[in-house]
């Protein structure tokens, strides 16, 4: 059974992650990928639920399917 709790953390991680990679701060990701920063950061520590919208707003960011985006979150 999946804990929503511990994969919205893993998103969160996975999404920090990505953001590192292209070298980005969080404010630079925030207003790259349209989203607030205050936002952006409760993403990135897990504490925010993250609508369809959002999740297809990060994967055209990152250029990365869905599936991709959610790799190694259910662990």
């Amino acid at each position: 059974m999946q804990d929503p709790v511990k994969v919205r953390q893993n998103l969160g991680k996975r999404v920090r992650q990505l953001r590192k990679k292209r070298g980005l701060s969080q404010e630079a990701f925030a207003h790259e990928s349209k989203l607030g920063r205050s936002f952006a950061g409760a993403i990135e520590r897990g504490e925010r639920d993250i609508r369809i919208t959002t999740l297809c707003k990060l994967t055209n960011f990152f250029g990365i399917s869905l599936g991709q985006l959610f790799k190694g979150t259910d662990s």
